[in-house]
């Protein structure tokens, strides 16, 4: 047990780091904002306008899942690579598109000074949802060749681009439109460069799958499009966050957003245990897989543990003041504001550590649609949920207890779809 934990603790914390580190850029974008004038201003605008962003990215971020699934097959990765650049394209132009619709802040109620700063975020963002899409095919080949090491020096560099380029530009321009849109491009292209050519040194071998991999576009929109609306549903939800939060007014936005944005650096930390759980059982038989299953499980429990381990202790300990004024630029009325959300959202990790294991499960036996109809059931019930909080004028935290209620829902209802795919397995006896 203890060498299969080393083992698959020594894959699991590159790609790990990749993720944190890459998660890292929205802090550090938020420290500088923090630093500018207007800072409450500005930090609401990054919250509305990265959510938008992230809303158009969420339905490529399943590529990288697939990416590795895929490269198995020669033949699907071929297909899976001009899905990601038609599915890129489409999302970038749409996201150029909707920057450019004027008074939109009416229909989501917040300042026009916000929506002015936010729109023109997404405007200078257009590139990221290809950019982000092309990164995420190279990773999920590099994983699938084992090199995960790779995926965090990609991350690292990506990270260093970034805080270089947003430190110099706010050291030249008080413009926060131009410093978030031109840290987070140069930072994804640099990782993207990285990531095409290591790829390029790798040599991928077809082997075989527990099921059939899809070899046309159809097929593969058929497989994906499942993954797809589960992240947009995920993204949809949490785009919805902030603009339902922006109803009880800019300090609680501003304190949402830089809370939201520290809780996801960490819990991005379990994220790639689903790549984990692909890799070593998608060549498996279903009747030699059940003890790697199981180590799985136990090993997916003790890192999400962990991870939940290390934001309670910014929570629940002295550290909490020292960390989050220093994190705020000493403004300690959104660090007030903030500590009660925390102290919910400390459990985030291991909650997302049991989802994404149990949805790397349900990829391997192809059950994508059981993935889409969880997200959706959860999400919708999140947003639900927010809707209340907000109308009755409940208290900031009880967001934070409606996201972590519907994570619960959707690690009820993975559970159940593949437990129901285990029974249909199981011989029956005569």
């Amino acid at each position: 047990m203890q060498y299969r934990n080393r083992r698959y603790l020594k894959e699991l914390a590159p790609m790990s780091l990749s993720d944190m580190v890459m998660a890292l850029g929205d802090p550090i974008i938020i420290f500088v904002l923090a630093s500018l004038p207007n800072s409450t201003l500005n930090l609401a605008a990054f919250a509305l306008g990265k959510a938008i962003a992230v809303f158009f990215e969420s339905p490529i971020i399943s590529v990288l899942p697939v990416s590795n699934m895929m490269a198995a097959s020669e033949k699907s990765r071929a297909v899976l690579f001009r899905f990601v650049i038609t599915l890129g394209s489409i999302l970038t132009l749409s996201m150029f598109i909707l920057a450019l619709l004027p008074e939109l802040n009416n229909l989501i109620s917040v300042q026009s000074e916000v929506w002015q700063q936010a729109s023109l975020m997404v405007l200078l963002l257009c590139p990221w949802p290809l950019m982000i899409a092309i990164r995420r095919y190279w990773q999920g080949q590099v994983i699938h060749a084992g090199h995960s090491k790779d995926i965090a020096k990609g991350a690292i560099l990506r990270c260093l681009v970034l805080i270089s380029i947003a430190f110099a530009l706010s050291a030249i321009s008080n413009f926060a439109a131009l410093i978030v849109a031109g840290a987070l491009l140069s930072g994804v292209l640099a990782e993207l460069i990285y990531v095409r050519w290591r790829v390029s040194l790798i040599s991928l071998k077809d082997s075989e799958t527990q099921h059939t991999l899809p070899a046309n576009m159809m097929s593969m929109g058929r497989y994906y499009w499942p993954l797809a609306q589960s992240m947009i549903s995920l993204w949809g939800a949490r785009l919805m966050l902030p603009v339902l939060v922006a109803f009880m007014g800019e300090l609680e936005l501003a304190a949402w957003a830089a809370v939201w944005v520290l809780v996801i650096s960490v819990s991005n930390g379990v994220r790639m245990l689903q790549q984990l759980v692909i890799r070593h059982l998608q060549g498996n038989p279903e009747n030699t897989c059940e003890i790697t299953r199981k180590h799985l499980r136990n090993f997916a429990l003790l890192v999400g543990i962990g991870f939940s381990l290390v934001l309670g202790l910014v929570a629940y300990t002295p550290l909490s003041d020292f960390v989050l004024l220093r994190y705020m630029s000493g403004d300690s009325l959104l660090v007030n504001t903030m500590r009660p959300v925390l102290l919910v959202l400390f459990m985030m990790p291991m909650l997302m550590a049991i989802q994404h294991y149990l949805m790397g499960l349900l990829m391997v036996k192809n059950a994508t649609q059981a993935i889409g109809r969880a997200a959706f059931a959860a999400n919708l019930y999140m947003v639900i949920g927010v809707a209340v909080v907000v109308w009755v004028e409940l208290p900031l935290p009880m967001i934070a207890v409606q996201v972590i209620l519907a994570m619960l829902l959707e690690i009820a209802l993975l559970g159940g779809a593949m437990k129901a795919r285990n029974l249909k397995t199981v011989p029956s006896k005569v």
